[in-house]
């Protein structure tokens, strides 16, 4: 088994993607473990841009072009100087029928379910993933979503004994690189094993910098949204140097998710849900049966919170 060696000195830097191994992850990492215009009414036909008139009617009844066409911010705005898309105006206020629809738009556009394939979505991470039922239940909550239909499934790519930094074929960020095509969504964790098996500064180091990279070929590659789910509090004083390296890479990964600007990152806290559930565990580490769903279910949650594979 390698040697656990852990530094609680600070690292600039942030962390992605590995994961906690099971017993057997001692080995080599292939293995388990806004306007307003000054007056007039709306002309009717499309929006136009969002502006809001302050006061007479609308010239048309109903508007015919106060919704977006496409989604995008901005395209449609709100309907003209009367407030309201079917009657008269009531003095002023805005109309409430040109808010823009449509997934993607931005702006005030909406979330239309069942627009992502199974085929679309991509688990990567390492054995808190590959040896649970997490990629599995969080596809149940798709289906009863109406997210995903009765037979689609999301991809699980993940390997356990995997890590984020350490340039391994079979690395989370090579699990990714290896199934790439047409992937527009990505589910992960990872970091743990560059704590548990490595845990010195440089192993820190090193995961922030190939996350980065990682995120950037994501980006280039097409992807759209990810949810970097990270690990909650080990269980038991045999954990005690794996929580403390985690406890610092915790905020590096975050900060390193939170300023992603060519691609979105969305970062989940498994502690939230975690904590005070000693059951989620049967090893400290790893996901037993009870933890399966409560851990899905976050992960769910923050999809249909920001959209992710609507």
């Amino acid at each position: 088994m390698l040697a656990r060696h852990f530094k609680l000195s600070s690292v600039v830097g942030v962390v992605v993607a590995s994961s906690f191994a099971f017993s057997c992850l001692g080995v080599d990492g292939s293995n388990d473990g806004p306007l307003e215009g000054s007056g007039g009414a709306s002309s009717g036909g499309t929006g136009s841009g969002g502006v809001s008139a302050t006061g007479g009617s609308s010239s048309g009844g109903q508007g015919s072009g106060g919704r977006a066409s496409g989604g995008a911010p901005g395209a449609g705005g709100a309907v003209g100087s009367g407030g309201e898309v079917n009657g008269d105006a009531s003095g002023g206020d805005a109309g409430t029928g040109g808010a823009a629809e449509g997934t993607g738009g931005g702006g005030s556009g909406t979330c239309q379910k069942g627009t992502t394939m199974g085929k679309e979505v991509l688990f990567i991470g390492e054995s808190f993933v590959a040896a649970s039922s997490i990629p599995e239940e969080t596809t149940n909550l798709a289906r009863a979503a109406g997210s995903l239909g009765a037979s689609d499934s999301y991809v699980d790519k993940s390997v356990s004994g995997t890590w984020i930094g350490n340039g391994a074929s079979n690395s989370i960020p090579a699990q990714y690189r290896s199934n790439s095509s047409g992937v527009r969504f990505v589910l992960m964790n990872g970091g743990g094993n560059d704590c548990w098996q490595g845990g010195e500064p440089s192993d820190r180091t090193n995961a922030l910098n190939a996350a980065e990279e990682l995120f950037g070929d994501m980006a280039e590659n097409g992807v759209e949204k990810i949810v970097y789910f990270f690990y909650p509090d080990p269980i038991g004083s045999q954990f005690n140097d794996l929580k403390a390296c985690l406890d610092l890479l915790r905020p590096e990964m975050k900060a390193l998710c939170d300023s992603q600007t060519g691609i979105e990152c969305n970062w989940v806290d498994l502690r939230d849900t975690w904590n005070g559930h000693n059951e989620y565990t049967s090893d400290g580490i790893h996901v037993a049966g009870p933890g399966n769903v409560p851990t899905a279910t976050a992960i769910w949650n923050a999809m249909e919170e920001n959209c992710v594979a609507p």
